[in-house]
């Protein structure tokens, strides 16, 4: 799909060992973690300690060459990716397929299904050259590692460590796909010379199509420019002809925080009214048609109508799952005296978990940055925020209300392999 998008959706799996004494301690290697697993383990033979591993469909890492690697694997069938296993890929088959054997230690961890499979890089990804690791120091690593889990419960706080890092990482692959979109909205904005309509009105007065087909073109992907092909704009959205187009939705319009098979409901929305960025009825076309020279034609509206700043106006926000909104449906989140604020089904949705009892909403703001922002925060801090020309004095760390900052999607979680003082090593999830 995208390659930018999809290298955007990986976060950092760091392994860590570290020197004799606790105040020494220190990352040597670290592994970037995807969101999704990347390989899977297709069979494995106990007697020989061998187990084929194939790239899973879709994921970007291929198999790595021959030689020593690790392998990240649930330590129950099902269960989460917890545990680290010290592999030697011996051989690759044909159809990108991996024989690696594993040591008598991780016989009870081995089993077929998700994993990661890959060589680390020596040190902190970030903090020092991406050098890869030595075969001696991957050689150092025992048979496995297995993460400790915390107690149980329904709160994040009491989360495995490792479903809480993956609750943090679907919160920085939804927030890419925002600033994806974010991109995709000042690209539209150059080649017309104004801004992105919410929605196109029909020549019957009815919204006809809606923003998230008019950025297919500006996505940069071959099955984007083949949708905005397919779809027909001298009818309206739910034209027979356009509903069969929105059966298949863009990945970038789905959160990979919300569970369930695939559908074709947009979980991102714009913000609109009158008080806006995306402002109704500015895009009208005459007749049927008048598609596409209704974009240009008529009063344009620019960037120099955001007079209190893209830096401080929210341009697009996630959208609460219960709306059931297709993707090519002319429908968004409306600014109006109603606005009910955030987690509510008509305002802007949250469905990102937080500590305790809380869950964030993810929001792009009109310079393209990035911003989480608890359910806690009431409708009238936030109105400031999605007005284009208001006036007001605004200051965005009113939106961090408590636990809005652990979701902050620049800040990825880290898996480490410590060594205590020991000598013996643990892994421990930030």
């Amino acid at each position: 799909m995208h390659r930018t998008l999809a290298l955007a959706h990986c976060l950092l799996l760091s392994v860590a060992l570290a020197g004799a004494s606790r105040a020494e301690e220190h990352v040597v290697m670290s592994y970037p973690f995807s969101l999704e697993p990347t390989h899977r383990i297709v069979s494995v033979d106990k007697e020989k300690r061998e187990a084929r591993i194939e790239r899973a469909e879709g994921a970007m890492f291929s198999i790595p060459a021959e030689g020593h690697a690790v392998l990240v694997v649930p330590s129950k069938p099902g269960g989460q990716l917890d545990s680290l296993v010290r592999v030697n890929v011996e051989e690759i088959l044909e159809g990108n397929v991996a024989v690696a054997t594993f040591g008598p230690g991780a016989i009870p961890a081995v089993h077929e299904g998700p994993a990661i499979l890959g060589r680390p890089f020596a040190g902190l990804i970030g903090e020092r050259p991406a050098d890869t690791a030595t075969t001696k120091a991957i050689r150092s690593l025992p048979d496995l590692l297995v993460a400790k889990a915390k107690s149980t419960g329904n709160d994040l706080s009491d989360f495995n460590p490792i479903a809480k890092a993956r609750a943090a990482a679907r919160r920085a692959a939804s927030s890419n796909n925002l600033k994806y979109l974010a991109l995709a909205f000042h690209n539209y904005a150059s080649a017309y010379d104004s801004l992105l309509p919410a929605a196109v009105i029909g020549p019957d007065g009815k919204p006809w199509h809606s923003w998230r087909v008019l950025l297919l073109p500006f996505l940069g992907g071959a099955e984007e420019e083949a949708l905005y092909k397919q779809y027909d704009f001298s009818q309206p959205w739910d034209s027979p002809k356009n509903l069969a187009v929105a059966e298949t939705m863009p990945k970038v319009f789905r959160d990979p925080a919300r569970e369930g098979p695939p559908d074709t409901f947009t979980d991102y929305a714009a913000i609109t009214g009158g008080a806006a960025i995306f402002q109704p009825g500015v895009v009208t076309m005459t007749s049927a048609d008048d598609f596409p020279a209704c974009l240009t034609a008529g009063k344009k509206v620019g960037f120099a109508s955001v007079t209190d700043g893209t830096s401080n106006t929210i341009l697009l926000a996630t959208v609460d799952p219960a709306r059931k909104i297709s993707w090519t449906k002319p429908d968004d989140i409306v600014l109006d005296d109603a606005f009910p604020g955030i987690g509510k089904p008509a305002g802007i949705g949250a469905i990102h978990p937080l500590e305790g009892s809380h869950h964030t909403a993810l929001v792009a703001f009109a310079d393209g940055s990035m911003q989480a922002i608890a359910d806690s925060v009431d409708a009238e801090t936030l109105r400031p925020f999605l007005t284009r020309a208001g006036g007001e004095i605004v200051d965005r760390s009113l939106l961090l209300a408590p636990g809005a900052r652990d979701a902050a999607p620049d800040a990825p979680p880290l898996v480490k392999i410590i060594s205590d003082d020991d000598g013996r090593l643990r892994v421990e999830v930030d």
